[in-house]
């Protein structure tokens, strides 16, 4: 799971069920979020108590023992509705695994989940996004305290609940086990969701509050239905990773199992939160709640869309990609999981050695797995070399031009192959001797069987550069991304097509560098730095990323430079600006409220793939000084400000709303040849055809050509302009790297 941007500020609340642990453990182990606090409610799935105690050591699990752990309300405010007794008692239990789950470390909160939420959106900077997972109840509380808390800091609410087109699922569970039947109110109602069912009221009150909601409604849900392949999902093997393997056995084929359809409810609002799912569709809603209760044909609970033009709109999911969900749902749950402070590792990496392989594929190699380093500054890995035999091995520095003798240099290796320490993780090196090894190993395998067979019980597997062909030969990567050194693509494409292993060569040097397929042990690189990039990204996952992040920056210095972090001399009469230039921070976009700013923010997410990296309102002191140093005579403002990235391009976009001052209020549209301001803002693209179709189609978007671009010959550029509905000309072009432009090839 990449981190794209600023963490943002998180709070859960739930009622602890099977599928809210799930939702809670991805997101333990998502790097995009700062879980500030869980506040458990009482109204759901399990008791009060047993759920705080089941929340507490889920963080202590996760190894965020530190992660605020709170009660709130123990029972709704409206009506007594609440589960069958029996399945809370297996939800209390954590379906039968609550055994399985360490010890809490932190002890409860005590201050009520209302009051946290309250402190947390006084005291925090950055807004904070409410993933709502259970009954409402303790939002109702929130919303309603005097004096009213910072409300206005919730950046939105993302709910898991409600019915909007689809039958509810409250008649369902009651009438699929007669130990949980409750009478005609629960069996006869077949509208209502369970955590709208259980406090109607409070659903009521937070989608009339004006606040900004994500509903991810059963409509959604059903999209995402549980069944064996997500165990078979589940290939790391940190303690997070194989408690959820468990539980989704528990769920599929455990004792916990249920007879009606179970749709991944929770993880699915989760992910959904994470704005990962780019096929899901929304729709815009004005959403109400039965709140009456009757005997017969019960609607209680019943989510509806009311034409009521004082009912706040909200955005509602109505379709998800399921296969899209299940690769995200991978994804997450195979994400390295941090160690906790002063927690040891040790591991053993061997690295496969031969002879003629490449020296800087080696040495790089070693000297991250050597650096690494736990809080005591003992190492974390044994790195250890071995191979076919003792016999010396070449070491060849770079490729040999023709005709020409290469620098190189011997050495043993530490271990043969049938003769060495346990191994978690194979690292296999690249270099000119592969080719000759190659057509050995075809004729008679014995290297990659070996590779095969140690494959079955290591942790990891990579093969770096040239040396990635030697773990595709072993025919173990099958239907998945690869790579290799940019010169090895054919041979590469060769192998998969000679052995049916259905595999894509990508080229990643533009890119991180290296690919690990999510829910595979094995992983690929190019040569030289991106093995660089792959050894880190081995730390990483053994240690998290924020030790991997140290370690290449205080440790291997290894970064991609963007400029002059610190130049050398500042003065106001005498300075080199091109040192005090990093590089292009953002674009500016004004918007006229809120509501238009969450539009611009979805407008850009679907046209262009724009990410949400965070919000904030500016505070008192703030908006004095932003007044100030914005040439605002009066020093005054209020001002609410949203940073979008882009997570290919890292372009930031800076929407931001002035509730005061007021500019002017209407959007102005330039033509292309208005003299002064600038004009347009060109993002390199690499298909220009397909880009100028995907665009044409897309609503707010303005064409200033109906007819696709063509190639300005000779110039190999292409491109087209287009507006946004927010005043912003945009121009996508092909055919001019940024490598030149920067190198100052403009044509």
């Amino acid at each position: 799971m990449r981190k794209i941007g600023q963490i943002k500020n998180l709070i859960i609340d739930t009622d602890m069920g099977w599928d809210d642990v799930l939702a809670i453990l991805l997101l333990i182990k998502n790097p995009n979020y700062n879980i500030l606090g869980i506040t458990v409610t009482g109204c759901g799935e399990t008791h009060l108590d047993k759920g705080v105690e089941l929340a507490l050591q889920l963080v202590t699990l996760g190894n965020k023992p530190d992660i605020c752990v709170c009660a709130g309300a123990d029972k709704p405010g409206q009506y007594d509705h609440k589960f069958p007794t029996s399945f809370r008692d297996m939800m209390d239990d954590a379906c039968g695994l609550k055994d399985d789950l360490p010890v809490a470390i932190g002890i409860k909160d005590k201050r009520n989940a209302w009051e946290f939420i309250k402190y947390c959106l006084k005291e925090q900077e950055n807004q904070i996004i409410i993933l709502s997972l259970g009954g409402l109840t303790n939002i109702q509380k929130l919303i309603e305290m005097q004096p009213s808390p910072a409300l206005e800091n919730i950046e939105r609410i993302v709910v898991m609940g409600g019915a909007i087109n689809v039958d509810g699922n409250v008649a369902a569970l009651n009438n699929s086990n007669t130990d949980w039947d409750q009478g005609t109110e629960y069996a006869s109602n077949t509208y209502a969701e369970w955590n709208i069912f259980l406090d109607p009221k409070a659903a009521q009150v937070a989608f009339h509050s004006g606040i900004p909601i994500k509903l991810v409604p059963l409509d959604a849900c059903d999209y995402a239905i549980l069944d064996k392949t997500y165990y078979d999902l589940v290939t790391a093997k940190d303690a997070v990773a194989n408690f959820v393997g468990k539980l989704l056995y528990q769920k599929t084929e455990g004792s916990a199992q249920e007879s009606i359809p179970l749709p991944v409810f929770d993880p699915l609002a989760a992910i959904e939160m994470t704005n990962d799912l780019v096929k899901s569709k929304y729709e815009k809603m004005r959403i109400s709640v039965k709140k009456s209760e009757t005997k017969k044909d019960n609607i209680c609970g019943q989510t509806y869309v009311t034409s009521d033009k004082s009912v706040p709109e909200i955005e509602v999911v109505t379709n998800i990609s399921s296969n899209e969900f299940k690769n995200i749902f991978q994804e997450s749950v195979n994400s390295p999981l941090c160690p906790l402070p002063n927690e040891n590792i040790s591991k053993n990496i061997a690295i496969l050695i031969y002879d003629q392989i490449e020296i800087q594929d080696f040495a790089g190699a070693f000297e991250v797995f050597s650096a690494a380093r736990n809080d005591d500054n003992s190492p974390v890995f044994n790195v250890f070399t071995v191979a076919e035999n003792k016999a010396p091995i070449t070491c060849n520095s770079g490729v040999t031009p023709a005709g020409q003798k290469s620098s190189s240099f011997k050495i043993t290796a530490d271990h043969t192959l049938c003769c060495h320490p346990k191994i978690d993780a194979l690292y296999i090196i690249g270099g000119p001797g592969i080719d000759a090894l190659l057509d050995k190993e075809e004729q008679q395998q014995f290297l990659t069987e070996w590779i095969a067979i140690t494959s079955q019980d290591a942790d990891y597997v990579a093969g770096t550069c040239s040396g990635a062909l030697l773990l595709v030969l072993s025919k173990q990567l099958k239907n998945m991304n690869v790579t290799t050194h940019h010169s090895r693509f054919d041979k590469m494409n060769a192998l998969s097509e000679k052995y049916s292993l259905n595999l894509n060569v990508l080229d990643t040097r533009n890119g991180e560098q290296y690919i690990h397929n999510p829910g595979s042990k094995f992983m690929t690189s190019g040569g030289v730095t991106c093995g660089l990039a792959l050894s880190l990204h081995i730390v990483e996952l053994y240690q998290g990323l924020a030790r991997k992040e140290s370690l290449a920056k205080d440790v291997l210095e290894y970064t991609i430079p963007l400029g002059v972090a610190h130049p050398e001399f500042y003065s106001a009469s005498h300075m080199d600006p091109a040192n005090f230039v990093l590089g292009f921070s953002h674009l500016n976009i004004i918007v006229s409220d809120l509501a238009m700013m969450d539009d611009a923010t979805n407008f850009y997410k679907r046209t262009l793939g724009f990410r949400e990296a965070w919000s904030v309102w500016l505070s008192p002191e703030s908006c004095e000084h932003f007044a100030r140093d914005a040439g605002f005579a009066d020093g005054k403002g209020k001002v609410m400000v949203r940073f979008l990235i882009h997570p290919n391009a890292q372009l930031h976009l800076e929407l931001m709303y002035y509730q005061y001052p007021k500019g002017k209020q209407e959007i102005s549209f330039h033509k292309t040849n208005d003299v002064g301001g600038i004009r347009h803002v060109a993002l390199e693209v690499n298909n220009i055809l397909k880009v100028y179709a995907w665009l044409k189609n897309q609503e707010g978007v303005k064409m200033l050509s109906d007819t696709p671009p063509e190639k300005l010959t000779p110039d190999p550029q292409t491109f087209f302009y287009w507006i946004d509905p927010y005043g912003v000309q945009w121009e996508m072009e092909e055919g001019r790297p940024m490598a030149r432009v920067i190198n100052g090839t403009v044509g």
